[in-house]
C-alpha cells in the first residue's frame, strides 16, 4: 500500500510508517544489509536493533517480518499485497507477535513464549517474536529467554529492539545479530518534514521545516509528530514553531555566540535578558547554542571547540543552579569581562581615581572579588548625574535586585564604588518591576533548600540526626 491509499484516520507517523527497506528514511546501511540477508536466504535467528526512539528499530522490525514471510519477494523486499504480508499489516497473523518489553518484563511472559515456539507456524514460513525495549526484561526472563536462543527452533526468528543496549546481558547479545540505528541527520529529516507536508496538503515555511527537524534531535517520528500538531492551526510558520517549543531563532543563537567569542559581555547578556523577559528556556537556550557552536566546529571553525563544551558543561549545571539566569550571566561575565558602562555622562574622576570607563572597571575589580555580586549588577543598567549613581534592574531580575539591597552586598557596593566614580553621594539601586511580582521570601528560601538538596526546618520541628 503506498502513501496516496493509506487510512486517513490514522496520524501522520502512523500513516507514513514504512512498508519496504526502500522507505526507510536514513538507515541505508543497516536497511540494505537486511534487504539482501533476505534475498539470499542468509538469516539469522535473532537480530538486536538498538538506537534512540524515533529513528526506525520497530518499523524495520515489522518490515523484515513480513519479507521473511512473503509469498512474492521482491529482491528481498515484502510486496505487501500476498495473503501472508496483508495477515501481517492488518495485525491478524498469529505467526507475528510484537511484545512491549516495559510491560511484559517478567519469567512468565517467557515462559509462555518458550512454549509457543515449539509450535510450527500457522501459515507463514517463520514465526517472528519482536520485543520491544527489551532490556527492560527481568534477569530471570533474560536467562529464561538465553535458554530458547542457545538451541532456537529453526522456524523462529526473534527481532530484539531497544534504546539502551547497555542493559542487555551480554549473553544475549552474543547470539544477536547486532545492528545499530543511528539519529537521523537534520536535513534528511527536514526534507522528509517538506515531502510530508507537500502530500498531506500543509502549508509550511522552509524555515519552520528546519526548525522542527532541529527540535525533533534525529527522531523522523517527533518530528511528524510535531509536524501534526502544528499543522491544526493552518499554515506553520516559524514564528509558530518558535512560540510553541520555545525555541530559540538561529540568529539569535549566532548573535550569543558571537558576543562569547568577541567577548561582549553587553550583548550575551542582553540576548539572556531578553530570553528571560519572554520566558524562555535557558538550558533549552544553551542546548542550541551548544549544538549550533559544533556545527560551526565541522564547518572548520576551530574558535568554537572550547565554547561548545562549556555550553554543554553549563548546561549540566544549570538545574541545580539556585537561580539559573544568575548562574549563567556569571558565566559570561567570567567568559567575556563586565560590560560597558553608564550610556549616560559621567562625571569626570578625580585625581588618583581610575582613568577610562569607571562603571566596567568597577564590574571588573568586583567580579575578580565577588563574582555573585558582578552577576548580580550585570543586566542593570547605571547612569551617573550630580553624584548620584542609579543602578536600574529589568522587571525580570527581582532575584538580582533584592540581592542587592541585602545591607552587607549594598555596603560592598557603596564603597567599591567610592573608588571608581568621582564625588559619589550615593548608590540609587531601582528595580523597574513592582513589589508584588516575583517569588517571596520563603519561596526563595524553599528554592535554596531544593538546589542544595535540604529542606526547610519550621519552628519547633526537630531537624534529627539522621
Amino acid at each position: 500500500m503506498e502513501v496516496g491509499d493509506r487510512d486517513q484516520g490514522l496520524s501522520i507517523y502512523r500513516r507514513w510508517r514504512p512498508r519496504r527497506f526502500s522507505q526507510v528514511v536514513g538507515q541505508r546501511l543497516v536497511v540494505e544489509t537486511l534487504r539482501r540477508a533476505v534475498a539470499q536466504g542468509r538469516l539469522a535467528h535473532a537480530y538486536l536493533f538498538s538506537g534512540q526512539r524515533g529513528v526506525g528499530k520497530t518499523s524495520v522490525a515489522r518490515i523484515l517480518a513480513r519479507a521473511v514471510n512473503c509469498l512474492a519477494p521482491q529482491e528481498g523486499e515484502p510486496c505487501n499485497e500476498c495473503e501472508n504480508c496483508r495477515r501481517i499489516l492488518s495485525g491478524r497473523s498469529l505467526d507475528v507477535v510484537e511484545i512491549d518489553g516495559a510491560s511484559n518484563r517478567g519469567i512468565d511472559q517467557i515462559r509462555k513464549l518458550r512454549e509457543e515456539v515449539g509450535y510450527v507456524p500457522a501459515g507463514a514460513r517463520y514465526k517472528v517474536y519482536i520485543i520491544d525495549e527489551v532490556h527492560m526484561l527481568t534477569g530471570e526472563a533474560f536467562n529464561a529467554l538465553l535458554k530458547t536462543l542457545e538451541e532456537p527452533p529453526p522456524h523462529v526468528i526473534f527481532i530484539f529492539a531497544t534504546t539502551e543496549p547497555h542493559k542487555v546481558p551480554p549473553t544475549v547479545l552474543s547470539r544477536c545479530q547486532a545492528f545499530e540505528f543511528s539519529p537521523i541527520p537534520e536535513q534528511v529529516i527536514r526534507e522528509k518534514v517538506l515531502e510530508i507536508a507537500q502530500k498531506e496538503g500543509i502549508e509550511i515555511e522552509g524555515e519552520a521545516a528546519e526548525l522542527i527537524a532541529r527540535r525533533a534531535g534525529g527522531s523522523l517520528r517527533d518530528a511528524e509528530v510535531l509536524l501534526e500538531q502544528l499543522s491544526q492551526g493552518g499554515k506553520i510558520t516559524a514564528e509558530q514553531v518558535v512560540e510553541l517549543l520555545g525555541l530559540p531563532r538561529v540568529a539569535e543563537v549566532d548573535g550569543f555566540l558571537s558576543a562569547l567569542l568577541e567577548k561582549d559581555a553587553g550583548a550575551a547578556l542582553g540576548t539572556v535578558e531578553n530570553l528571560a523577559f519572554r520566558g524562555r528556556d535557558l538550558g533549552l537556550f544553551l542546548e542550541e547554542a551548544a549544538a549550533r557552536a559544533r556545527d560551526r566546529v565541522i564547518e572548520g571553525d576551530a574558535r568554537f571547540i572550547p565554547l561548545a563544551r562549556r555550553l554543554l558543561q553549563l548546561r549540566a549545571e544549570l538545574p541545580r543552579a539556585v537561580s539559573p539566569r544568575l548562574h549563567l550571566e556569571i558565566e559570561i561575565l567570567s567568559l567575556c569581562g563586565p560590560p560597558a558602562g553608564p550610556t549616560a555622562e559621567a562625571e569626570e574622576p578625580q585625581e588618583g581615581q581610575p582613568q577610562g570607563d569607571p562603571w566596567r572597571a568597577m564590574l571588573t575589580a568586583i567580579l575578580e572579588e565577588r563574582p555573585s555580586v558582578a552577576a548580580f549588577l550585570a543586566p542593570a543598567k547605571a547612569e551617573l548625574t550630580d553624584g548620584v549613581l542609579t543602578v536600574r534592574l529589568p522587571r525580570d531580575c527581582r532575584f538580582h535586585y533584592e540581592s542587592l539591597l541585602e545591607p552587607e552586598v549594598r555596603s560592598y557596593l557603596e564603597e567599591t564604588a567610592q573608588q571608581f566614580f568621582g564625588a559619589l553621594l550615593l548608590v540609587d539601586i531601582r528595580w523597574e518591576g513592582r513589589e508584588d511580582e516575583g517569588p517571596s521570601l520563603e519561596e526563595r528560601a524553599e528554592l535554596v533548600a531544593r538546589a542544595l538538596e535540604g529542606r526547610i526546618i519550621k519552628e519547633g520541628e526537630d531537624a534529627g540526626t539522621g
